[in-house]
């Protein structure tokens, strides 16, 4: 009979008294690099944190602006009513019925944030301070509020977004680790996104006021205060509502 042969493993690398070698020592100032870069959970791209789907459903809320200045009232603020109360049922439905939810979250995948699954959604707070401001302010103001909030929130968005993305990249090509995230989390936004909503918002207020550069100025400041301020979808409430109270109290005193 032939002998059997024995598989050798190879010899184990091992320190003194047959325990495991030690590992290698960690790199000098790898602990230090990796503090210095920003949370995985908060790095999207560009494109993926500007939320073009949301940004479309503020950029529609024009309509609710042009229907605001050209339907006299009661009728104006009846129809923005109707129209809340059909979004309200919509939302809420959202919320109790599972089935219903599980598609919409299926269907408009960037629509709904986080903290919105189990909340009203920014849509729902957007038709309520639509319908506020044209109940409260006259025709003009309230259209000029209501355009601040769809293309003054939409402006500090995509400028906020793309200042935070050219950092990114600014210290990528330098070498050097990421002081700041692609996309920063909603409580800190950027200057740059907060002067993009100023000089929109004062290009949507000249364009319904007309040229007049101290009501401009403080009602394009309102608005842009309003969104730097106002914590999460809540800037849909109160950029169209103290943006029109302003411009309301302005044309009042300067007239």
């Amino acid at each position: 009979m032939k002998p059997i042969k024995q598989r050798v493993s190879p010899p184990r690398t091992t320190g003194e008294a047959g325990a495991p070698a030690p590992e290698p020592p960690p790199v000098a100032g790898a602990e230090k690099r990796s503090h210095r870069l920003p949370d995985p959970e908060t790095l999207r791209s560009w494109r993926q944190g500007v939320e073009w789907d949301r940004k479309g459903i503020h950029l529609m809320s024009t309509l609710l602006a042009l229907w605001t200045f050209y339907v006299h009232e009661p009728q104006a603020t009846v129809g923005l009513a109707i129209a809340t109360l059909f979004v309200l049922a919509v939302d809420r439905a959202r919320l109790n019925l599972r089935r219903w939810g599980i598609w919409m979250y299926r269907t408009f995948p960037f629509v709904f944030r986080v903290d919105e699954r189990h909340e009203f959604s920014g849509a729902s707070i957007m038709m309520i301070g639509a319908t506020l401001t044209s109940a409260f302010f006259p025709a003009g103001p309230a259209t000029a509020g209501i355009l601040c909030l769809a293309w003054g929130d939409s402006a500090a968005a995509l400028v906020g977004q793309a200042y935070s993305q050219w950092r990114l990249l600014r210290h990528l090509r330098r070498g050097r680790p990421p002081r700041v995230a692609a996309v920063r989390k909603r409580g800190n936004k950027t200057l740059a996104g907060t002067l993009g909503c100023l000089v929109v918002s004062m290009i949507m207020i000249g364009l319904v006021i007309g040229p007049r550069p101290v009501i401009v100025g403080l009602g394009g400041l309102t608005a842009a205060l309003m969104e730097r301020w106002t914590p999460g979808r809540w800037d849909n409430l109160t950029m169209p509502l103290a943006t029109a109270g302003a411009l309301q109290y302005l044309l009042t005193w300067l007239s």
